[in-house]
């Protein structure tokens, strides 16, 4: 009669109080969920009396039959993940980029945590989004042109910030519970692309099987569906539907985007009659004998600086250069002819055959300066002899450096213009 507990044999009159160790008590909150695999097992104590007789009291059993026992379980494994993109705005890039020369703020950052109960590892993949989806406020336009590269975070160096050298895992390995790490995608992007073209992009982790040497192996759909077993530890996909990937597919993806940020330079070249042997410079026509000036207009309508380097122009053999920038002499006809002098429009040193005027933003900007042909060490230069002369410029001289200006740059919304003359043959 102790070691049952059968309801039938208990005498009319007796009372009876039951005491549930461990089921009705609130325990703690805690920040990680119980791991899986975890034995939880409790007794369930009935004290009673018999008559007015206090009688021992009979702890339960998982059979109910013979001497109490615990009634245990395992814990199952709860597979959950969340992806997050970190990046709020665009992640900008310049065209020609690749996964070699790709620094810490060309990379697109994503945030994977373990929000499971057990040890996992994560397979990452990336993919392309189809043109015209929308991405932080921007439509794809364009794909990387090469396959994307994952790196995850290996906290080593530099900490949560990309470093080429030291994170280079392409997986994550044995991530604990609550815990996170961030994995970078960096996406090589093609000299064709132009300023604020935009790439979208998805990041995609898969939970494997932790607790392994290098990558765990997938969990199976068909352990989502057995029958539960109190001793064994069954595999439940908990996971919510990322931005594409299903809800419980032990998957979690999020989207980010590349944009390209980068120089969009425009080179126009005019011509205009200055002078000629009949007209002078009043009314100037574009014969034998004329002086015409050629004006090159660069301009940066991009969102990004560009660094010059060189412009060259190789001269018809129907011209020779202007080396004293004629201004010209006469307003009516018949003029005998040009002035041979150093009468150039703004300038009245002989031998400066070649003008620039510079950005605003440099010192001395938009007033125009004058180089000379005879050296390239002011960073201009006249090559060749006459029917095959050859003009050119150095920007990293010409427009050297000048306080926020390195050598050669050119600023986004910035314009450097560039004049010599020539005579008509």
């Amino acid at each position: 009669m102790k070691t049952l507990f059968r309801n039938t044999l208990i005498k009319p009159g007796a009372v009876l109080a039951l005491a549930m160790a461990g089921i009705l008590s609130g325990g703690a909150v805690h920040a990680a969920p119980t791991s899986s695999g975890t034995s939880i097992s409790n007794i369930a104590s009935l004290a009673y009396t018999v008559g007015t007789t206090v009688q021992t009291p009979i702890g339960s059993s998982p059979t109910g039959v013979g001497p109490s026992a615990p009634t245990s379980f395992v814990v199952d494994n709860k597979v959950n993940l969340k992806v997050e993109t970190i990046d709020t705005q665009f992640v900008s890039v310049v065209p020609g980029l690749t996964t070699s020369t790709a620094i810490a703020n060309q990379v697109a950052k994503f945030l994977v945590t373990n929000t499971g109960n057990t040890v996992q590892d994560f397979a990452l993949t990336t993919a392309n989004l189809a043109t015209g989806q929308i991405v932080l406020t921007g439509t794809d336009n364009f794909d990387s042109s090469a396959a994307c590269s994952i790196r995850v975070e290996s906290g080593v160096s530099t900490g949560a910030i990309y470093d080429l050298l030291t994170d280079t895992a392409t997986f994550i390995d044995e991530l604990l519970p609550d815990a996170t790490k961030t994995v970078y995608v960096i996406c090589p992007i093609a000299l064709s692309q132009v300023d604020s073209d935009i790439a979208a992009i998805s990041l995609t982790a898969s939970v494997l099987k932790g607790n392994s040497s290098g990558q765990g192996g997938a969990y199976t759909t068909a352990e989502l569906t057995g029958t539960n077993t109190n001793s064994g530890i069954e595999i439940v996909f908990a996971d919510e539907a990322g931005t594409d990937d299903i809800v419980r597919d032990g998957k979690s993806s999020s989207r980010d985007a590349f944009k390209v940020v980068s120089a969009k330079l425009t080179v126009t070249k005019t011509v205009a009659p200055v002078c000629d042997p009949f007209n002078g410079s009043s009314n100037p026509k574009n014969i034998p004998g004329s002086f015409v000036r050629y004006t090159i207009t660069i301009s940066n309508t991009g969102n990004n600086s560009a660094f010059l380097n060189t412009i060259s122009d190789s001269l018809t053999a129907l011209v020779t250069f202007d080396t004293n920038l004629i201004k010209g002499a006469g307003t009516g006809s018949p003029a005998t002819t040009c002035a041979t002098t150093s009468t150039d429009y703004l300038n009245t040193v002989a031998g400066t055959g070649f003008v620039v005027v510079p950005p605003a933003g440099r010192t001395g900007g938009v007033t125009p300066k004058y180089y000379t042909t005879t050296s390239s060490v002011d960073g201009v230069d006249l090559s060749g002899a006459v029917g095959s002369q050859s003009v050119g410029a150095n920007f990293a001289l010409v427009l050297p450096t000048d306080g926020v200006y390195a050598a050669g740059e050119l600023k986004a919304t910035e314009t450097v213009t560039l004049s010599f003359q020539v005579q008509i043959n």
